[in-house]
């Protein structure tokens, strides 16, 4: 019988063999456009602040509705963007996390 590896740890080893740690790592973001401050504070919270940010580029639905962000970030380990995800998803106003 095989044994089943918990999610995140398998989620782990997926970004593990698809990218380097320590290093850049990009989190794309679709919010609302009030969402914008909390929605860096959460990613700069867990990454260890303005140093760990190293690029953030906005671009806003033809509406105004909404607001896509791309947060470029150094990260330390795999685990640091698992945990980036799980405060994305409390923050309100943030609607979808790729």
């Amino acid at each position: 019988m095989t044994e089943e590896k918990d999610p995140r740890d398998r989620a782990i080893a997926l970004l593990e063999s698809q990218h380097s740690f320590p290093g850049e790592f990009e989190f794309r973001v679709v919010i609302r456009p009030s969402a914008k401050t909390a929605a860096l504070g959460a990613v700069m919270a867990v990454t260890g602040g303005v140093t760990a940010l190293v690029d953030v580029s906005e671009r806003p639905s033809s509406n105004g509705n909404y607001l896509s962000l791309r947060v470029r970030v150094e990260v330390d380990e795999a685990t640091r963007v698992l945990d980036v995800y799980e405060v994305l998803r409390r923050v309100e106003g943030v609607l979808t996390i790729l």
